[in-house]
């Protein structure tokens, strides 16, 4: 059929069309009818809660999973599961730097304490030496002179004198033993042992000073220890520590816990005061090492749930599964439902007023699309038809799936995100509002519920008008997240249902399912945009750009055409903007209008660059009109090898419509006498189906005439000369199915003559003293009387040579 006549494929196809967009419709009404009515078509008469009237008795001898019974089992068996912890090696290496740390504490605070012992221990003893350095300040001159005085007169001090100066046995050792020793040494030497007390003395007073600020388990007896004792401590502490941390302590663990782990380490010294050193610095540094490894816990719970056998229960006939006037449980349902004692039957009365619910719907679409159409700025293709269907199906399946229990999810707003990147937001708040009363019709949701999901779906389809970038559904998502999550608390606190962490988690529901509506339809519009007619801006502008395969064979091949086709694109994208129509779809429609010149560019006038003009070497009117027309067939025929969606595809045909090839007629009525058939010299069209191409056919009408004018014509000429051309198109019957009226054209001329205006704006003009100054030639003519630069006929014949 690719060689039939235009007119007779429009024949063939049209009812062809017509039969597919009653399929799709068919198919649609079905689809809905089937997803919403899913839950009535086996319906039981019986549920859980119901009272019965009269006993239900089993009417056979049967096993039964008991399913509430093995829930319970096997729930069970996931929280029994212990908690599996990791080692937190950042954790061992704290505890193990804190440790060092005291210890060097400790190291300082007894070095500022002086060498104990201070002496040998064969000159004092060590509990004697610990005596002397702590004996009182004010006292310890007495001590002195009265030593002094024992030992020149010691028949003077009889038993009980000596008993009444030292108060204990340790004071009366000390007595004995410097006494011994002052007998046994010479003045010289016992000076230097009373010189080195008083040193001990004096820096055991100043540490003891500084270990009263430092750690609480320093202050008692960390002076007192031996340096040998002191260090065999200090490793002991590291091996309970590196044991403590090896067992490991979890997070939480009782205070009383942790400290009888420590009481209990072998390594720890036995003398009480050093080992009330060391549970004191223990206690300190020993913290918790060990981290929840939620995933190996999971795993072993669902391990333990597997492990679980199910549950059976054995029903015997005449068994009374209820009694008369109770309600019946979700356990005593699941045995009547494997009875086949719950009454299951389709609810036709339901399912009727579901089918005339979606029928209605339908017929609200259909209506508001024929009657306002032009409100909402839409003119459905099958296609789109198909994919509008596709996407409620899709809502429709999804609010079944989630209906119980998981209503927060349910990604009502992706309506309005899809349909309104296609087709903007009326025909978006349309689709959405209809789709949400069956939804509301079929499940009835209690407004708390469906509420939120509502007004997120509402916003986002009033927010998106065609937008022209992804960031906007994905900012459009989050918003929607917000609001849903907002409006759910609103209405929970309104209806005094505010439990704080069942608010929070389901508004965090709330907020998952906007996010969830913007990922569904980022990732939905790429799969529909090969379903649909209509196409979104963001496609729209990823096509327009020059370095697509088809364009870039434009620049190249035919860079004339390229520079018409540019200045084209700005006539009608600023024209579509004067009459709100799609700018973004004009001007990606503009850019390949003309792609079939690329197949033979030197028979068109803009590519010959000054060479000789293959239609002269010709003087075949009729082959050079069919050369001409070839570019609007071959240009399809570029379009589908390069895949260009159907919408722009249109641009290619009707942007000619079926206007003549004037020039090349009116040279075949020249050559021949006999009767001319005009169709050998009209496009094959169709003539513009929008607003949109009947935009692009009068910019390209245009684009050589406003060329052709000169900077002294006035804008009224200029207006007078577009306002023909737009004539001559009207009058040939070329914009009778595009939409455009005459106020529209009246409209137009002067958004056009701008463009031309600002691509052709002169230089300001110098005064002569600074044309002197300055010779360069800025100067502008002087002003003449304005007129056309060439009548419109000369203007229509260079645009037929153009073409």
């Amino acid at each position: 059929m690719g060689n039939l006549p235009a007119k007779v494929k429009r024949l063939v196809f049209c009812p062809l069309k017509q039969w597919f967009g009653r399929v799709v419709v068919g198919v649609t009404f079905v689809s809905l009818s089937a997803t919403f009515s899913a839950r009535y078509l086996w319906e039981p008469q019986l549920s859980a809660g119901m009272v019965v009237q009269n006993d239900i008795k089993a009417n056979k001898t049967i096993k039964v999973l008991d399913k509430e019974a093995t829930r319970q089992a096997r729930e069970r068996a996931y929280q029994e599961v212990p908690q599996v912890y990791l080692a937190n090696p950042e954790a061992n290496l704290q505890a193990k730097k804190h440790l060092e740390e005291l210890l060097e504490i400790g190291d300082r605070l007894r070095k500022e304490g002086g060498k104990l012992p201070f002496v040998s221990t064969d000159t004092l003893t060590y509990k004697v030496q610990l005596y002397l350095r702590k004996y009182p300040e004010l006292a310890w001159g007495a001590f002195l002179r009265q030593l002094d005085l024992m030992h020149a007169q010691p028949k003077l001090f009889s038993q009980p004198v000596l008993a009444s100066f030292a108060q204990s046995n340790i004071s009366s050792q000390a007595v004995k033993e410097l006494l011994r020793h002052k007998a046994s040494m010479d003045d010289v030497a016992y000076r230097q042992l009373i010189d080195t007390i008083a040193t001990s003395r004096k820096a055991y007073k100043q540490a003891l000073f500084k270990v009263s600020e430092g750690p609480e388990m320093y202050r008692e007896h960390l002076l007192d220890l031996q340096d040998r004792e002191w260090e065999s401590d200090k490793l002991a502490l590291r091996k309970a520590l590196d044991d403590i941390l090896a067992w490991g302590i979890v997070p939480g663990l009782p205070n009383e816990f942790k400290k009888y782990r420590i009481e209990h380490q072998k390594d720890l010294p036995t003398v009480p005061n050093r080992r009330s050193i060391a549970r004191g610095v223990l206690d300190l540094v020993a913290i918790a090492n060990l981290e929840p490894d939620y995933t190996a816990t999971e795993q072993l719970g669902h391990k333990a749930e597997a492990e679980i056998t199910p549950k059976f229960v054995t029903l015997r006939m005449g068994e009374v599964i209820v009694r008369a006037g109770q309600k019946i449980t979700e356990r005593e349902f699941t045995y009547l439902d494997s009875l086949d004692l719950t009454r299951r039957h389709p609810n036709t009365l339901k399912i009727a007023i579901v089918m005339f619910s979606v029928a209605g719907a339908m017929l609200i679409f259909s209506r508001i699309n024929r009657r306002w159409s032009i409100w909402l700025n839409v003119n459905l293709k099958n296609g789109d038809l198909a994919a509008i269907g596709l996407v409620c199906t899709g809502a429709a399946i999804a609010t079944v799936l989630l209906s119980h229990g998981n209503i927060p999810l349910v990604p009502l707003a992706s309506i309005g995100l899809i349909v309104g990147s296609f087709y903007g937001s009326r025909l978006a708040m349309l689709t959405t509002l209809l789709v949400s009363g069956l939804i509301a019709v079929s499940f009835g949701m209690a407004i708390i519920s469906f509420a939120p999901i509502l007004l997120g779906a509402v916003i986002a389809a009033g927010l998106t008008n065609r937008p022209h970038t992804r960031s906007h559904l994905a900012m459009t998502g989050l918003l929607v997240a917000g609001v849903q999550a907002a409006a759910y608390i609103s209405v929970a606190i309104l209806l005094g249902n505010v439990v704080l962490l069942d608010l929070g988690l389901k508004a965090l529901l709330y907020a998952t399912g906007g996010i969830i509506s913007s990922i569904v339809a980022l990732g939905a519009i790429p799969y529909l945009e090969q379903l649909c007619y209509a196409i979104t801006p963001i496609r729209l502008a990823e096509l327009a750009n020059i370095d697509r395969p088809l364009l870039r064979r434009l620049v190249t091949e035919a860079p004339g055409t390229f520079q018409h086709t540019m200045f084209v694109a700005n006539l009608a994208e600023a024209g579509a903007r004067e009459l709100g129509a799609d700018t973004a779809l004009v001007r990606t429609g503009t850019l390949y209008h003309d792609v079939g010149k690329t197949l033979r560019p030197e028979y068109f006038i803009e590519n010959q660059m000054g060479q000789l003009n293959p239609h002269d070497l010709l003087n075949d009117p009729w082959h050079s009109a069919q050369i001409i027309k070839e570019h609007v067939t071959g240009g399809l025929k570029l379009a589908q090898k390069y895949r260009l969606p159907e919408l722009l595809q249109t641009f290619i045909p009707e942007h000619q419509g079926t206007i003549p090839i004037a020039y090349f007629l009116h040279k075949a009525k020249e050559q021949s006498s006999a009767p001319i058939d005009e169709d050998d010299f009209r496009y094959e069209g169709p003539i513009p189906q929008s607003r949109e191409t009947g935009i692009v056919m009068l910019a390209d009408a245009c684009e050589a005439a406003l060329r052709s004018l000169g900077n002294n014509t006035t804008m009224e000429a200029a207006n007078e000369m577009l306002m023909r051309i737009f004539k001559s198109r009207c009058d040939d019957g070329q914009l009778k199915d595009s939409g455009l009226t005459i106020e529209d054209l009246q409209r137009l001329a002067p958004v056009f003559i701008k463009v031309w205006q600002e691509r052709n704006h002169g230089r300001i003009k110098y005064p002569p003293l600074a044309q002197k100054l300055d010779p360069s030639g800025s100067a502008l003519p002087e002003p003449q009387t304005t007129r056309i630069a060439e009548p419109v006929e000369q203007v229509a014949k260079s645009g037929a040579e153009k073409l």
